[in-house]
């Protein structure tokens, strides 16, 4: 959610590549090239051919040529300057089609990598792996009783994905004990949750994926089941994905007809997007929730129903993406996403480079918006030094619940204190030093408590639940 938790974004068993996604589904073209390469590609050609035979670091093989083609289209494409347009290797595109799926088979969490371990980030709901008792924070050290080392960091997710109703067993190190974990594979959905908070509808949106649109509808009909008239959606880290998903969830909320978002093509023609009939779901009171990762998508239906349904905005600026793109496939299984078209809201508003500023500015602790904290291996702070490295430190344990009289990166003799006190309540060396094996138990604990006691720790979702009971 937050530049802390934003390894989730990396190397997730749900991948969920937030930014890159893009409004207006995948269109499949085909690439038709030129019968006679003009003076132009000719030359591309004889350097290409330079690089190929003559080049003295170069290599006379099918791969390194790939190599040249691919990094010749990379370059093309990324001086144009526009961050949302990109070159995708076949291997890459099933990558970005794989993180707008709605539902895939595996355990259900998310880690990333800090200092070569793996680390678990967030724990899906109702998945096999909260079932079994994987908590946010553990370390993952073992798939199948082989050490992460022998497996390797990039081959970890493969090792855990697997069949429906098969069983694989992963050790985790929590704080100071190792523990073997047995979980039955299972399909995962992990679009949409919801729950009901003091009569308050709450739903968690994370992506506009394949099949959401259902999947969304279906936490709806829950929700009015139970009476439900008030309603908080949270798009806070939603990077977006398909229009066509996006038109689906807008008009659960608009009437028939009205204009979910205005595109333009480069001539300037306007194209507009309009909700369909459907059953439409009315609510006394909407709250949306978005911060500085919420995008594409989630920034049209933002707008859409702010000036349609009053809804109100609450957490930070939005990321401010007003294009759209295309995928085109090419011949060779790779593809190109480039933009084009812009998106205007049914008022005419661009929010694009700047974002969509909410109704009430609330902030998260410091510490969710810092990178996880590391320490290279056999380096260390004590007491009467000074590193951001400490300054970063501070703002953990302040989070944590652990008294320090500064956060300014001064190593004090109060800063000593509290960390001498965290280390003894995680049962690892009591040595009052900031050291690598310190860090790793720190960004634990963090994950761990953000995962486990949100509702302690989210200012954001606080603010709204009070505003919307007013």
């Amino acid at each position: 959610m937050r530049n802390f938790l934003k390894g989730l974004f990396k190397v997730l068993l749900v991948v969920l590549l937030c930014t890159a996604t893009f409004i207006g589904g995948m269109f499949v073209g085909s690439y038709v090239s030129g019968t006679a390469l003009d003076r132009k590609f000719a030359t591309l050609q004889a350097v290409h051919e330079i690089m190929l035979t003559e080049f003295y670091f170069g290599q006379d093989s099918d791969e390194y040529s790939q190599q040249l083609v691919d990094d010749a289209i990379y370059g093309m494409v990324r001086a144009q300057g526009d961050i949302h347009t990109e070159y995708m290797s076949a291997s890459e595109l099933a990558q970005f089609t794989g993180s707008l799926e709605s539902s895939f088979v595996g355990i259900g969490v998310t880690y990333t990598v800090v200092d070569d371990q793996i680390l678990v980030v967030s724990v899906i709901r109702s998945s096999p792996a909260e079932a079994s008792g994987v908590l946010a924070g553990d370390i993952i050290v073992a798939v199948d009783g082989e050490s992460v080392e022998s497996i390797g960091i990039d081959n970890i997710a493969d090792r855990i994905k697997g069949k429906v109703g098969t069983e694989v067993v992963v050790t985790v190190l929590r704080e100071n004990e190792t523990i073997d974990i047995p979980i039955i594979r299972n399909t995962i959905s992990n679009t949409v949750f919801s729950e009901i908070v003091d009569g308050i509808g709450i739903i968690t949106l994370t992506s506009f994926s394949d099949g959401t649109g259902k999947e969304f509808k279906n936490h709806l009909d829950y929700l009015k089941e139970h009476n439900v008239t008030r309603i908080i959606i949270d798009l806070r880290d939603n990077g977006g994905g398909y229009a066509s998903t996006l038109n689906t969830i807008a008009s659960y909320f608009l009437d028939k007809g009205d204009i979910v978002m205005r595109e333009y093509d480069r001539e300037g023609n306007e194209i507009l997007d309009i909700a369909t009939a459907g059953n439409k779901y009315n609510y006394d009171k909407i709250i949306l929730l978005a911060n500085g990762y919420t995008a594409s998508s989630s920034e049209v239906f933002i707008l859409a129903m702010k000036e349609h349904c009053n809804a109100i905005i609450v957490g930070e600026t939005t990321y401010g993406k007003g294009v759209a793109q295309v995928t085109r496939m090419l011949m060779d299984g790779s593809a190109i996403k480039y933009t084009d078209l812009i998106w205007k809201s049914s008022n005419g508003v661009y929010i694009g480079g700047t974002g969509i500023a909410p109704d009430y500015e609330i902030k998260l602790h410091d510490v969710l918006y810092m990178n996880y904290l590391t320490i290279d291996e056999g380096v260390f702070y004590h007491y009467d030094t000074v590193s951001d490295k400490v300054a970063q430190m501070q703002s953990m344990l302040d989070f944590l619940g652990y008294g320090v009289d500064r956060r300014d990166g001064y190593f004090s003799q109060m800063t000593k204190e509290a960390l001498i006190s965290f280390q003894t309540d995680r049962g690892i060396e009591v040595t009052g030093i900031l050291d690598e094996v310190c860090a790793s138990a720190l960004n634990s604990s963090v994950v761990r408590a953000w995962q486990l006691e949100t509702e302690k720790y989210d200012t954001q979702m606080n603010y709204a639940l009070d505003l919307i009971k007013q």
